[in-house]
């Protein structure tokens, strides 16, 4: 009942491609721009299960439809922006793995592994924001950490072992540094850049006493791949058509 509120709910299944680009339709029916976008959408499941367009969930929803394909579908509102943004919500679990061939990726073969599927769509995240952060500079496209936030996502996908994620951040805390990187002046924000706390962090954790290091590094071929691989399969169409 607050006059002061303006806001609108569009709701989408975004590890739908159908279901994300009637959600962008929709919006570009009310609104002229899109100042900021956060693709927080996401899954961490056990089991291998697929979405009703016959995609791996968790890939479909982090990286393949709730990232890539929304983000793509956005970029003329985005455009309008006088000062636009784009903010991925990874996750420090991306720090254990680079991203793998796409087979491994898509789940579309070898034995299943749900911690790793969510390590290796938080890593495709943080790698499609550096590469757009090249490819399109008239947009800030940032990846963040959160923290290790207290959410039901968390407690169903660990259980009692989410002890071992202590001490662990409020909803609030979680949720700060993902509404500042909305806020800030976008020629203050390192594009590409992978944020915790307001500040950029490194990107790979895989070297003596916590430095740099390479393990988790991906070749420029690697990643040239990803791109052209999230690029075809965003148009596929939907499973049965």
């Amino acid at each position: 009942n607050d006059k002061k509120m303006n806001i609108h709910l569009i709701i989408g299944n975004c590890s739908l491609l159908g279901d994300v680009s009637k959600v962008v339709e929709q919006l570009s029916e009310k609104e002229t721009h899109l100042d900021a976008l956060v693709c927080n959408a996401g899954a961490l499941l056990e089991e291998k299960t697929l979405t009703n367009e016959g995609i791996e969930t968790t890939f479909a929803t982090h990286l393949l439809a709730g990232s890539h394909h929304l983000t793509s579908q956005a970029m003329p509102l985005l455009r309008q922006s006088k000062d636009p943004r784009v903010v991925m919500v990874s996750s420090g679990g991306m720090y254990n793995t680079k991203f793998p061939k796409w087979n491994v990726a898509t789940a579309t073969s070898g034995k299943y592994d749900g911690q790793l599927a969510y390590a290796y769509a938080k890593r495709g995240q943080v790698l499609l924001c550096e590469e757009w952060a090249k490819e399109h500079p008239d947009i800030k496209f940032v990846s963040c950490h959160p923290g290790w936030t207290d959410t039901p996502g968390v407690t169903s996908a660990y259980g009692d072992k989410k002890s071992y994620l202590q001490p662990m951040r409020s909803l609030y805390q979680g949720s700060e540094g993902i509404t500042w990187l909305c806020a800030i002046k976008g020629n203050e924000l390192e594009s590409g850049g992978f944020y915790l706390d307001r500040k950029p962090q490194h990107k790979h954790l895989a070297g003596p006493f916590f430095s740099e290091g390479s393990f988790t590094k991906n070749s420029r071929e690697e990643i040239a791949e990803m791109m052209k691989n999230l690029a075809e399969w965003s148009k596929r169409p939907p499973l049965g058509n």
